[in-house]
């Protein structure tokens, strides 16, 4: 049986062409930083088709933001959406975690299929240990590998032969394969590596997804292109069938991690602990009971769930509860409205391939309770009960239930009091305090760890802040330690400087919109 070709990585002025290539297929994109790893570019490719397919170009190019780029071999996205299209602008973070999620499963020099934990980027073992992500820095770090005598360490141990090591430098000499030109990178997503299957449910019925389209075929086009539309993205997420995110094998690790930067959740920490022991007794699925946390405005509740999403890869959403004026964001809108629409949670569920989402209920305890038929509240009776979760019905498509049972929700309040009290029975409370002065300062350490890693700029600025820094940030709380930050790095960069210094950290200072004067917060 012949061999199979390894993966060759790109050259550099082949990566420019395929880059060059993305931008000219997408015009809007010719302002955007477009800087992913090599290996990343088909599901990059396959993220701004999907982009332009949900936002026109123009709306885009002109009043939104999206960058890609490399930071230490992990894709990093960066997006501003537009301000009048927030319900799609959901959709579009939606893609954006999927995509990231897909490039964990890809080596970021050259594009192979790889099986990792699904949180931290790897490399395939041909790559696996060099330096560099493009042609002529591979073949340069192999060659000062052989230079250095360390292929001798690696032959000693009986890993690889002198024709290997040559071999795989040879590689880098061959010519591109017609079907690896840059100009034909393919927009579509990869797959889950099948050696490692994710859990798999019946998300909904087929036959009812076919009812909904053929009931939209006689009422015109639009309607029907938008059924169709619709069915289209369902299907293309696993048709009938859905995927549940698995916990990565260092979960004990990754919490006690979330403990040291949410010092102040320790409650939820345990929770956490206790679920996923469970969970990784059976198939290891990501799954914790609906959590209710209470606590003062500003420590970090929101900042919580975020974090546990990102290290988790799942998708996440925030539903601003206190602005809600009907179940319409949850549930959807009725379908005899001429504009009905499918609820986000819907979209969410619907249009990717993972089912244990983290969905967050900001500020429960705010909704206001209305009419009974436009009550915010309403449709979390269903949901927040994993039975009747199960067969969820959208108001806006009654053809199918989709199943919900597998959201990890978490909702967040000041006050316990004010949320109904059939409500809080289907939630796990749990009381969080403000963190103590010293525990601030763990928490802007962490802020400042995650702002260097999302972003393309990270690198150019120390790992840790200074003690006189944390210090000045200690005075705050979290929800604004990480604004000061973001001023501070500001600064700090105006000033060619990698360190942030105690003059760079400024207090928030606001405009009143009640009278003249100004509000400013900490160090009063």
């Amino acid at each position: 049986m012949r061999k199979p070709k390894q993966a060759r990585p790109l050259r550099l002025r082949e990566y420019e062409a395929a880059i060059a290539a993305l931008k000219a297929r997408h015009p809007w994109l010719a302002r955007q930083i477009v800087e992913p790893a090599p290996g990343h570019l088909a599901v990059v490719a396959h993220l701004f088709a999907q982009v332009e397919y949900l936002l026109p170009p123009t709306v885009v190019a002109r009043k939104g933001s999206l960058s890609v780029s490399c930071n230490r071999d992990r894709l990093a996205i960066h997006y501003q959406p537009p301000r009048r299209h927030s319900e799609r602008a959901a959709a579009v973070f939606d893609l954006i975690a999927q995509t990231k999620h897909l490039s964990l499963q890809k080596c970021p020099v050259c594009g192979v299929q790889v099986v990792g934990d699904g949180i931290r980027p790897k490399r395939c073992p041909q790559h696996d240990g060099i330096q560099g992500l493009f042609a002529e820095e591979v073949r340069r770090s192999r060659q000062l590998i052989v230079e250095q005598g360390v292929q001798q360490v690696v032959l000693d141990l009986g890993k690889v032969t002198t024709e290997d090591v040559r071999a795989a430098i040879a590689v880098e000499d061959e010519p591109v394969p017609s079907e690896a030109k840059p100009e034909q990178v393919q927009e579509q997503p990869t797959e889950t590596a099948k050696s490692m299957p994710l859990p798999s449910i019946v998300f909904l019925d087929e036959a009812g997804l076919e009812t909904f389209v053929d009931r939209h075929r006689p009422k015109g086009d639009d309607k029907f292109k938008r059924a169709q539309a619709m069915a289209e993205r369902i299907k293309r997420a696993g048709h009938g069938s859905r995927q549940l995110g698995l916990l990565p094998p260092d979960w004990k690790a990754l919490l006690d991690e979330f403990a040291q930067a949410f010092p102040n959740f320790h409650e939820l920490a345990e929770l956490m602990r206790d679920h996923f022991a469970l969970s990784s007794l059976g198939d290891g699925r990501v799954s914790w009971p609906a959590v209710l946390l209470v606590g003062p405005a500003g420590i970090g509740k929101t900042e919580a769930a975020r974090w546990l999403a990102d290290q988790l890869v799942l998708p996440f959403r925030v539903f601003d509860m206190a602005s809600t004026q009907s179940s319409s964001p949850l549930a959807g809108s009725e379908s005899f409205w001429s504009n009905s629409e499918p609820g986000q949670l819907f979209e969410l569920l619907a249009y990717q391939p993972l089912a244990n989402p983290v969905v967050v209920l900001d500020e429960l305890d705010k909704a206001s309770n209305g009419r009974p038929q436009y009550d915010p509240l309403a449709a979390l009776y269903t949901l927040l009960e994993p039975r009747s979760a199960r067969d969820f019905i959208d108001l806006s498509i009654r053809d199918f239930a989709i199943d919900a049972s597998h959201v990890n929700w978490m909702a967040t309040a000041n006050e316990l009091e004010a949320i109904p009290g059939p409500l809080r029975s289907r939630l796990t409370v749990l009381h969080i305090q403000p963190p103590k002065p010293e525990q601030v300062r763990s928490i802007a350490q962490s802020i400042y760890n995650r702002l260097r890693d999302e972003a393309s700029w990270g690198t150019a600025f120390a790992e840790r802040l200074d003690d006189d820094v944390l210090s000045r940030l200690q005075a705050l709380p979290p929800r604004s330690v990480r604004l000061v930050l973001q001023r501070a790095l500001g600064s700090a960069a105006r000033d060619d400087r990698g360190i942030v210094q105690v003059q760079d950290i400024r207090p928030l200072v606001e405009i009143s919109h009640r009278g003249v004067g100004f509000v400013s917060e900490g160090w009063n």
